[in-house]
C-alpha cells in the first residue's frame, strides 16, 4: 500500500492569536500534547517523524482547543482542527486524537474490535 497523505492544519488559533495580539487582549495558550505525523510531509532525515504541539488557547469567556483528525484510507490527510467552547463547557475527556474509518463509516479507536 502506497501512502499519498499529509498532514495539514486548518486550526484557528493562529489567526485568533494574531487577533487578540493586535487588539491588545489577553490570553492564556498552553501545549496540550504533541502528535506525530504519518503523511509525506512528516517525514524527516534519520527515519524520524514530525511532531505537531496541540495547544489550548483561553481569552475572555472562550476556549479553542486543537485535536488531529487522523484517516485510516492511505490517500486521505489527516487535519488538525480547533474547536470553540465557553470557558467552562469544553469537555473534561477531549480526546486529541480521533480515527475516522472509511470503510466503517465512523470513528474507531485502537483496541476497538473492528479496528485491527
Amino acid at each position: 500500500m502506497g501512502w499519498n497523505k499529509n498532514t495539514t492544519s486548518a486550526s484557528s488559533i493562529d489567526t485568533t492569536l494574531k487577533v487578540l495580539k493586535e487588539l491588545g487582549e489577553s490570553y492564556s495558550l498552553k501545549e496540550i500534547g504533541i502528535v506525530t505525523g504519518y503523511g509525506l510531509n512528516d517525514d524527516l532525515p534519520n527515519d524520524e517523524s514530525k511532531k505537531y504541539k496541540l495547544r489550548r488557547l483561553e481569552y475572555k469567556d472562550k476556549v479553542i482547543i486543537e485535536q488531529i483528525i487522523r484517516n485510516t484510507d492511505c490517500d486521505i490527510n489527516d487535519v488538525i482542527i480547533s474547536k470553540e467552547f465557553k470557558k467552562g463547557e469544553e469537555p473534561k475527556d477531549f480526546e486529541l486524537e480521533r480515527t475516522y474509518d472509511n470503510d466503517l463509516g465512523k470513528y474507531v479507536k485502537e483496541g476497538d474490535e473492528e479496528y485491527e
